[in-house]
């Protein structure tokens, strides 16, 4: 799965430096008997072994000595969601969390991605944990949505022509409608909003309007509730930016 992602040809031996690799101690806690399988959304989905949490271990394993950081190991490790269902799972205590956040704080450091694979990443770090830009790009985006603009475009075949992973977030941009506000605290049906609060359609609304996470997500030291698991966050975690 994820073949058809952009691929650099990044090729570095010994996968990990000196600076944080994953344990080998922790690692060495897997015993590889495979119930964390059933619990990790991407190997329900795909039924890859290198997309399991064992998989992705066994991978770690392989680059402390063995193996090169390439395309095909990074990719496995990308796919991972960060869920830690995991880790509750596992009977022999792994700590899956820091295996893999040590994993991708290396990978940030020694593959090279392609340009137009770091210029979107930027762009989803740089807009979905701000909620005054997501209002921002709201506002032309009901625009888009009011006068058609997406029939018109796969009409004229320009959205076909667009790359697959911008097609996918236009294919998953909710119904935007007028921005309605919410008091501080709710109740599971909100007043002045139509429809409950967790319906999926209020709450995609709410999110790309930057409101739902104003109601529910935490503050933490400028991190705005991002976990600093996610790709390359942790030097943005120590050096925070304000919005």
């Amino acid at each position: 799965m994820g073949h058809d992602r952009p691929e650099s040809g990044s090729y570095t031996f010994p996968a990990f430096d000196d600076h944080h690799p994953p344990e080998k101690d922790l690692i060495d806690d897997c015993v590889h008997c495979g119930f964390c399988l059933p619990t990790c959304p991407t190997y329900v989905l795909f039924g890859e072994e290198m997309d399991s949490p064992r998989g992705r271990i066994y991978l770690m394993n392989k680059g402390l000595t063995e193996e090169p950081m390439n395309d095909t190991m990074v990719r496995h490790w990308d796919l991972c969601l960060g869920c830690m269902a995991c880790v509750t799972a596992c009977p022999s205590g792994v700590q899956y969390d820091k295996l893999i956040e040590a994993t991708r704080a290396q990978v940030e450091r020694r593959y090279e991605r392609r340009a137009d694979d770091k210029a979107f990443r930027e762009m989803i770090f740089q807009l979905f944990p701000y909620r005054k830009r997501l209002r921002l790009a709201a506002g032309p985006l009901r625009l888009y949505q009011r006068f058609g603009l997406d029939k018109k475009l796969k009409k004229a075949g320009i959205m076909s022509r667009l790359p697959a992973r911008m097609r996918a977030m236009e294919a998953l941009m909710p119904k935007l409608g007028k921005e309605e506000k919410i008091p501080e605290h709710t109740s599971p049906r909100a007043r002045g909003v139509s429809g409950s609060a967790s319906s999926p359609a209020v709450s995609s609304s709410l999110l790309l309007s930057g409101q739902l996470r104003d109601r529910t997500g935490p503050r933490r030291r400028g991190l705005r509730g991002r976990s600093t698991q996610e790709p390359g966050l942790l030097r943005r975690a120590l050096h925070p930016r304000r919005a």
